[in-house]
């Protein structure tokens, strides 16, 4: 009797099919929608890369996404933080109606409150006796109108994580637009799931140093120096104990890469402060699931 030969790639090729497994290293594929539409007083740019694959962590990235988008822009421009329109009630499988849904009620959204603020302004106008017609018609045909552009891409891709960013920029008509959005995400792609945590929520004051060093990084340049002596001259803060960005860090190849919002810890005229802490220098304050996938 001949011995029995196993074709060894042909049986774990089997398997994975038979189990649905795929490689998790490999790229997550993804596609951008886009949309862009006007009103009388407001215009909206849509831009979101969603990964389009349908194994388990493709659908468990894109899950997240999802609700990210709508509770970004179910809750667009609330000052109270109330919901601004129902949640989408389709098949959450259909990406583009997703979208393409909440799109349009943002849209809505910006229509109305933009057409409000615009009639708000014109009454105001009205009602200033030193203002004659031919001005008011000058300074309402110069008002600039309404802008809300949403974004989300994927900015990184690596065989253990892959990060999406989601940055939006608002303008209200007041006198400057400002940065809004979860900033970026990372997933653990072994399972697809948000790395909500990098950092424990005690190490704020024994990383202090490392927080100063990456901002006088960032503030210095050819006009100004700034030092650790001076550093806080620099900042808008209550006490000297510099907190953790309210946007989780996340990982580059150089380490954990820190933002600060605008007017988070400094004036909007130093924009967004950003650096990058070596991630070996960070080790004892990771959290589990962040030393898990930083270091495996």
């Amino acid at each position: 009797m001949k011995p029995l030969r196993i074709n060894i790639i042909t049986v774990v090729s089997l398997a994975l099919m038979l189990c649905g497994c795929q490689d998790t290293t490999a790229p997550v594929q993804t596609r951008t929608y886009s949309y862009e539409d006007s009103t009388a007083h407001a215009r909206m740019k849509f831009a979101a890369e969603m990964p389009t694959g349908t194994d388990a962590v493709s659908k468990a990235i894109r899950e997240k996404l999802l609700d990210l988008i709508d509770d970004q822009l179910g809750h667009i421009v609330s000052y109270e933080g109330e919901r601004q329109f129902d949640a989408f009630a389709g098949d959450r499988g259909d990406t583009e109606a997703f979208l393409k849904y909440y799109f349009d009620k943002s849209l809505d959204i910006l229509a109305r409150d933009s057409d409000k603020d615009a009639r708000d302004r014109e009454l105001y106008m009205a009602e200033d006796p030193g203002m004659d017609e031919q001005e008011r018609a000058e300074i309402l045909s110069r008002m600039p109108g309404w802008e809300y552009e949403f974004g989300l891409t994927k900015e990184d891709d690596t065989p253990r994580y892959v990060v999406f960013e989601s940055q939006d920029y608002v303008y209200m008509g007041g006198a400057h637009g400002g940065v809004t959005g979860a900033g970026c995400l990372t997933f653990d792609k072994k399972n697809g799931r948000l790395i909500e945590t990098f950092l424990n929520e005690d190490c704020v004051e024994d990383i202090q140093p490392l927080i100063r060093e990456g901002l006088v990084g960032y503030f210095s340049s050819e006009d100004s120096e700034v030092t650790e002596e001076n550093l806080d001259n620099w900042l808008l803060l209550d006490d000297d104990l510099i907190p953790l960005p309210s946007w989780q860090p996340f990982p580059s190849k150089d380490g954990l890469v820190f933002t600060y919002q605008q007017y988070e810890i400094a004036p909007y005229a130093a924009g967004m402060p950003s650096f990058v802490i070596p991630v070996e220098e960070l080790a004892p304050y990771l959290t589990a699931e962040a030393s898990d996938l930083l270091n495996k």
